[in-house]
C-alpha cells in the first residue's frame, strides 16, 4: 500500500533542509581521496557514514608494548611475540601448561550495571601455533567463575576473531575477568591478538578499535598502554576538492547518486571541482571515467551529526 511518501504532492518531504544548528557545524571532519583506479563502470569515491563509535577497554590491545602486565597467565606462560600478528608487529604468545582445560590468561576491570542497560562485550583474534587445540573466550567473575561462554574455536594457522558478551544486571560495582582460554587441556602454543572489551549499553559487538588505525582512531594517553577509541566517521558532507589526475582521460563525479555521462559533472583532464559554499550530501560521491586507470585525487570534508 502506498505511503505518504509515495504522493508527489509530499515532494517537501523528499529533501533535506539542514536546520541552523548543524548548517553552522564546525567541519571537523575530512577524508583523503587518491584513487587511481575509476573506469568506465561507476565507483563510489566515497561513501558517507558516521560508522560506529566505540572504546577499548585494554590498554595494550595488540601487544605492541612489551609491558603486558595487565594480563594475567592462567596455567600458562605469556610473552610478547612478534612471529605472528593480526595488526601492528606483535601479539601475545600463549603456552599452555598441558596440566588441565582452561588454560590461557585474563584481562580483568571493575564494572556496574546500569537502568539503561550495560554489557561487557569482549573480543580477540586468536591462531594456533600449528591447525590442533582449541580455545574459547570467557566472561568470568572475580573468582575465575564462568558467567559467558563463547562457542569453542579449533585452532588453525591463520586468525580468527572469537567473541562473547554479558549483561551486568546489579549495579554494585565488581571486578569481571575476560579469560582466552582453552577449552580441552592441550600444549598448542597459540597467538592472542586485537584484544577488546567494551563496556556497551547496548550489547553489540563492534570492529576491532585502537589508536594506530587510523583516521577517527586515537589513544587516550600513551600509545599502545592507554584505552583508545573509535570518533565518528562523516555523517554529512559538506564540501570537498577533488581533481582529474589524468593527462586525457576524463572523469564525471556525481553527487548522491550513481555517477554516468548525464549524472555526473563533467572533469576534463587536469581540471579540479572545489565547492565553494556548503553542500548537503548525504549517501555517497561517485565516480566514472572515459578509460581505465584514472586518477581521482583530494579531500572530503563533513560533520559528525546533521
Amino acid at each position: 500500500m502506498p505511503t505518504s511518501e509515495h504522493f508527489p504532492e509530499n515532494w517537501p518531504s523528499w529533501e533535506i533542509d539542514p536546520s541552523t544548528r548543524s548548517s553552522v557545524h564546525v567541519w571537523n571532519k575530512y577524508w583523503p581521496i587518491d584513487n587511481s583506479s575509476i573506469g568506465t563502470s561507476a565507483v563510489d569515491l566515497f561513501t558517507v557514514s558516521r560508522g560506529e563509535p566505540a572504546v577499548n577497554l585494554v590498554k595494550n590491545p595488540s601487544i605492541e608494548s612489551a609491558t603486558i602486565s595487565e594480563f594475567t597467565a592462567s596455567g600458562s606462560a605469556i610473552s610478547q611475540s612478534s612471529a605472528q600478528a593480526s595488526t601492528g608487529s606483535n601479539s601475545l604468545l600463549v603456552n599452555p601448561a598441558n596440566a588441565a582445560a582452561g588454560e590461557g590468561f585474563y584481562w580483568s576491570d571493575t564494572f556496574a550495571g546500569h537502568t539503561e542497560g550495560t554489557h561487557i562485550v569482549a573480543q580477540c583474534e586468536v591462531r594456533g601455533a600449528s591447525a590442533s587445540g582449541d580455545v574459547k573466550i570467557q566472561i568470568q567473575d572475580a573468582d575465575g567463575v564462568a558467567l559467558a561462554t563463547s562457542d569453542t574455536h579449533s585452532l588453525t594457522t591463520s586468525f580468527a576473531r572469537i567473541y562473547i558478551s554479558h549483561q551486568i544486571l546489579e549495579r554494585v560495582a565488581a571486578t569481571y575477568r575476560i579469560a582466552v582460554i582453552s577449552h580441552t587441556q592441550h600444549n598448542i602454543d597459540f597467538y592472542v591478538d586485537k584484544i577488546m572489551v567494551e563496556q556497551r549499553r547496548d550489547g553489540n559487538l563492534s570492529e576491532y578499535v585502537d589508536g594506530a588505525q587510523g583516521i577517527n582512531y586515537e589513544w587516550l594517553g600513551t600509545a599502545n598502554l592507554s584505552e583508545s577509541r573509535r570518533r565518528p566517521g562523516i555523517s554529512v558532507v559538506r564540501g570537498f576538492r577533488l581533481k582529474n589526475g589524468h593527462g586525457s582521460q576524463t572523469v564525471n563525479i556525481a553527487l548522491d547518486t550513481t555517477a554516468s555521462s548525464t549524472t555526473g559533472v563533467l572533469l576534463k583532464a587536469g581540471e579540479t571541482w572545489e565547492t565553494n559554499w556548503p553542500i548537503d550530501i548525504r549517501t555517497k560521491i561517485s565516480a566514472i571515467a572515459s578509460g581505465a586507470s584514472t586518477q581521482v585525487y583530494g579531500v572530503i570534508w563533513g560533520i559528525h551529526q546533521g
